[in-house]
C-alpha cells in the first residue's frame, strides 16, 4: 500500500510538472504571437520635462510604427518613425530631420534594438532581439514561478530582458538594465479592442542613459484597429536639413 501510495504521489508530481511546462509554453506562445489585427491608431497625451504634449500613434504591423508630437494640440513639433530598415526623426521646430540605421543608434548592441523589438514593445508582445522568428525566440524565453500577486515572470536569455505577465495573455512590463542604462515599459489599463485581444491604454516608459533621462507616461484614447489610408513613411520636405542623429537629439535638449 505504501509503495502504491508512493507511485501515486510520483505520478501526481509528474503531471503537475507536465502541466507547468505546457502552461509555460502556452504563455510564451500567446505573447509571441502576432496580434489579430494589422493596424492600430490612437491619440495620446503625455508630459515631457514639464510640457504637456499630445499626438497620434499609428502602427501597421511589419511595416511602420509612427509617433508624432503636438504642443497645445495645434501644431506638430516632431515625429519619429520606425521602419524595418531605418529610423526617421523629424524636428519641425528647427526644420531638421535625421534618417539613420538602427546600427547607428547608441546602445543598439547592448539592447538589441531593431524594428521588430520596437514593434513588439508597442504591440504588447514579448520578444528576443535578433531571433528572427517565434520558434527561435521561444527557445530563449524561460518562464519563472508566479509571484505573490499571481503574475508570472519570463526571462529572455540572449540579452537579459525581464518580462512580467499576468500568466495568460497580458504583458505587464518589459525591462532591461545595464551598468549605465535602463530601458523599461510598464503596461496598464487594458481594454478589449477586438474580440479576444486586450491592449494597454497606458504605457509607462522609462529610458535612462548617461546623457538622457526620459520618463514618460503615455495615456492613449480613441484606439482604432480599422484599416486606414496613411503612408508607411512621411514624405520629407526638400526644405528640411538633414543632420546626424546626435545633432538632432542635442537640439531637442533631452
Amino acid at each position: 500500500m505504501l509503495f502504491l501510495s508512493g507511485c501515486g504521489s510520483m505520478s501526481s508530481l509528474k503531471k503537475k510538472k507536465g502541466e507547468s511546462a505546457t502552461d509555460g509554453a502556452n504563455l510564451v506562445s500567446n505573447l509571441l504571437a502576432a496580434p489579430p489585427v494589422t493596424e492600430l491608431t490612437a491619440s495620446y497625451s503625455s508630459n515631457v520635462n514639464g510640457t504637456r504634449i499630445s499626438g497620434q500613434i499609428r502602427m501597421r504591423r511589419d511595416h511602420s510604427v509612427q509617433i508624432n508630437a503636438n504642443v497645445l494640440g495645434l501644431m506638430e513639433v516632431g515625429r519619429i518613425e520606425f521602419l524595418p530598415d531605418r529610423v526617421i526623426l523629424i524636428d519641425r521646430v528647427h526644420n531638421v530631420y535625421s534618417a539613420c540605421y538602427y546600427s547607428d543608434i547608441p546602445y543598439r548592441n547592448e539592447i538589441g534594438l531593431d524594428f521588430y523589438m520596437v514593434q513588439a514593445l508597442f504591440w504588447n508582445r514579448m520578444f528576443s532581439p535578433g531571433s528572427g522568428d517565434a520558434v527561435r525566440a521561444s527557445s530563449r524565453l524561460v518562464k519563472g514561478s508566479p509571484n505573490a500577486d499571481g503574475n508570472v515572470p519570463v526571462r529572455e536569455t540572449e540579452y537579459g530582458y525581464q518580462f512580467m505577465t499576468n500568466g495568460v495573455n497580458r504583458l505587464l512590463s518589459s525591462v532591461k538594465s545595464g551598468k549605465s542604462y535602463k530601458v523599461g515599459i510598464d503596461y496598464s489599463d487594458f481594454s478589449e479592442i477586438k474580440a479576444g485581444f486586450e491592449f494597454p491604454n497606458t504605457l509607462g516608459v522609462n529610458l535612462t542613459f548617461p546623457d538622457i533621462t526620459l520618463p514618460l507616461n503615455i495615456r492613449m484614447s480613441q484606439i482604432s484597429v480599422e484599416k486606414k489610408s496613411w503612408p508607411d513613411m512621411t514624405q520629407i520636405s526638400s526644405r528640411m536639413k538633414k543632420v546626424s542623429f546626435d545633432e538632432l537629439i542635442d537640439g531637442l535638449g533631452l
